[in-house]
């Protein structure tokens, strides 16, 4: 595979404008997530990408280092290695305990250091896979991290799984700790991951390409049946013979309004179509809805939520019981594609949970006429 991948041109493998969009929502969800656990101000820098090979990276700044190596699962295969300094992975578990010290440069990754370090990459690496599978709609996470200690010895090509002429993606990063740590480091990205990721771009390009000429194909059929619509409505108009008894103005003979519908009105035995239901009644309007009514929701029921801290998150096992911010008889929220539209009770229908809708919310949300 690897030897496959020598002397591809990775920039023409994929689109670079999205290939850096990735990267940035990547790096601003790991930022984020870190910062979240740790409660401290972790800033991390726009990234710098270079293609280059395996041997060519040079990390010799960073020593002594720590390798994370991660290794993408689901549609997206491959790994991918940070290298940061111990130093710099020193303060991330000060502030995690809650230590104010600054890096002892005698500090010893022992088992438990090498263990809170690895699930500390693993939250990291977690929330960057989510947020790049939503970018690219699809679905992406990250194996359990590996660490890797490293003396200056360490040589990256058996870390990331490539020949060392095989070519890589390089991502340099600033990084401010606090106020405390101005730093660096490196995120390296295996031939076989930029492949995949390649592929996924592609596919988002497509499907992206094909949304925007269904949407197109959609607002000219609504703008043809509108326009039918309207000469219709003025064909009828023109055409209108005068009621008997009046003349052509509408008026009687004896020049009074007759009593009874003018033009809008009901004709006689006709119908008025009024409430919730006229919206979707009238023919301009159906028109645009009815493209769309076949379109899939996702329908979530949300009974709870809670915040914890990570060492309370650590502890869960089973038979843990984890209390959420509302009563027991508090009715359920309804979420339809990220929205709030209704709230109900819980229900069970035959062997299966269900929900009775007690109040209806906001259902206008769904197709953006929400207030």
């Amino acid at each position: 595979m690897a030897k496959a991948q020598e002397g591809r041109d990775i920039q023409a493998m994929t689109d670079g404008q999205m290939f850096e969009e990735l990267i940035k929502i990547h790096a601003q969800a790991a930022g984020e997530a870190i910062s979240s656990i740790l409660k401290a101000d972790i800033t991390i820098g726009e990234p710098q990408i270079q293609e280059m090979t395996v041997k060519e990276v040079e990390y010799s700044i960073l020593e002594p280092a720590v390798f994370v190596k991660s290794c993408l699962t689901s549609q997206v295969a491959g790994t991918v290695v940070l290298i940061l300094r111990q130093r710099d992975m020193q303060v991330f578990l000060n502030e995690l305990m809650g230590v104010d010290d600054l890096p002892d440069p005698d500090f010893v990754f022992d088992d438990v250091a090498m263990s809170a370090a690895g699930e500390l990459m693993n939250q990291m690496a977690h929330a960057s896979a989510a947020a790049m599978a939503q970018y690219l709609g699809d679905t992406m996470d990250f194996a359990d991290c590996q660490l890797v200690l490293s003396d200056g010895r360490q040589n990256l090509s058996p870390v990331i799984g490539d020949q060392p002429d095989s070519k890589i993606m390089v991502v340099n990063y600033t990084m401010r700790i606090k106020d405390m740590v101005e730093s660096e480091f490196i995120e390296c990205i295996s031939a076989a991951a930029i492949d995949s990721l390649a592929q996924e771009i592609q596919a988002k390009q497509e499907t992206e390409a094909r949304a925007r000429q269904e949407e197109e194909e959609a607002a000219r059929q609504a703008r043809e049946m509108e326009k039918s619509v309207i000469v219709g409505q003025g064909a009828g108009r023109g055409q209108a013979a005068p009621a008997a008894g009046r003349t052509a103005s509408g008026r009687t003979a004896d020049g009074a309004v007759p009593a009874g519908p003018s033009w809008g009105g009901n004709a006689a035995g006709a119908r008025s179509v009024t409430g919730p239901d006229a919206m979707y009644r009238s023919p301009a309007i159906n028109g645009n809805l009815g493209l769309i009514m076949d379109v899939p929701l996702n329908v979530s029921v949300e009974i709870g939520k809670t915040r914890r801290r990570l060492k309370d998150v650590l502890n869960f096992n089973n038979g843990t019981v984890v209390e959420l911010d509302k009563q027991a008889d508090a009715p359920v929220d309804i979420i339809v594609n990220g929205q709030l539209i209704a709230r109900g009770e819980v229900v069970v229908i035959d062997d299966n949970f269900g929900v009775r809708i007690t109040e209806i919310v906001n259902t206008r949300s769904i197709i953006g006429n929400g207030e």
